[in-house]
């Protein structure tokens, strides 16, 4: 009986000699790191809101209970129809659903907190929040890991294994430090006596802007993998036997009409 052998984990030196070896290794931890640092980014400030609406444990907790079902309803959804958004958009046009979806909700829940109550009350910017935070989590369910995950195929076999242990350690664990990391700095800078987060809104959202470019920037790299080289057809030894033949046809031609004159001309002298 044989025993597959444990799967060998990478350190972080390790992992950062892997992804120096390939650029495409370096896009997909790119990708991986930035979308972990924008989950972190929106998922803090939008859970302090939360908390700040729905101060009481069972409040909070039958709110977040919603949100888990409306996270697996969606998802479900969205996973019967990926196939087909993949077919109609290609495999770049894919991969750049999740960041633009969350940039846009993203933008507009920042948006709202910096408006202030006055002018947008609590609900509504939490509202904005949450829906933000259900495209995070769907669309990397149903559209982002597909498409991490195809990236891989026209790779090495190192790639598959070593590659994608490097890519899973300094992504995703790197981004979410790095995500929670940037937050507790600007509480410190510019959260002011209270240290409340939500006085970053204004330098989250351009760390989080920062990151979306990062990623659509990877997913164009990668993108490339799966675009279909033109092959360029010579067509010049067809044209020159067309043109050779023209010529020939030509010269049939003028033939024809020499002889028609010259029996014209016989018939003329007969008269």
């Amino acid at each position: 009986m044989k025993f597959e052998k444990p799967k060998q984990k990478l350190t972080l030196k390790e992992s950062m000699k892997e992804l120096m070896k390939s650029k495409e290794l370096k896009a997909m931890a790119t990708m991986v790191f930035c979308y972990n640092v924008c989950v972190e980014l929106t998922e803090v400030l939008w859970k302090s809101i939360l908390r700040k609406q729905y101060p009481t444990k069972s409040l909070y907790m039958e709110y977040m209970a919603n949100f888990s079902q409306t996270v697996g309803t969606v998802a479900f959804l969205l996973q019967l129809i990926a196939p087909g958004i993949l077919n109609v958009f290609g495999w770049r046009g894919t991969a750049m659903i999740p960041p633009v979806t969350m940039g846009i909700l993203a933008i507009g829940f920042f948006a709202a907190i910096i408006a202030g109550e006055d002018k947008i009350p609590l609900t509504q910017a939490l509202l904005i929040g949450t829906v933000q935070n259900v495209a995070n989590k769907v669309t990397k369910y149903s559209l982002f890991d597909p498409c991490k995950e195809m990236a891989y195929i026209p790779l090495g076999p190192d790639a598959k294994t070593k590659g994608k242990a490097a890519v899973d350690v300094l992504g995703a664990r790197l981004g979410r430090s790095m995500g929670s990391a940037s937050q507790q700095l600007l509480v410190f800078l510019v959260g002011g006596s209270s240290g409340s987060i939500v006085n970053c809104t204004p330098y989250i959202g351009a760390c989080y802007i920062t990151a979306i470019a990062m990623w659509s920037k990877a997913v164009g790299t990668l993108g490339k993998l799966f675009v279909t080289p033109e092959v360029k057809v010579d067509n010049t030894p067809k044209l020159e036997s067309i043109g050779q033949a023209i010529t020939i046809i030509k010269r049939i031609e003028d033939a024809k009409s020499e002889k028609r004159k010259n029996g014209n001309g016989k018939n003329q002298a007969k008269k």
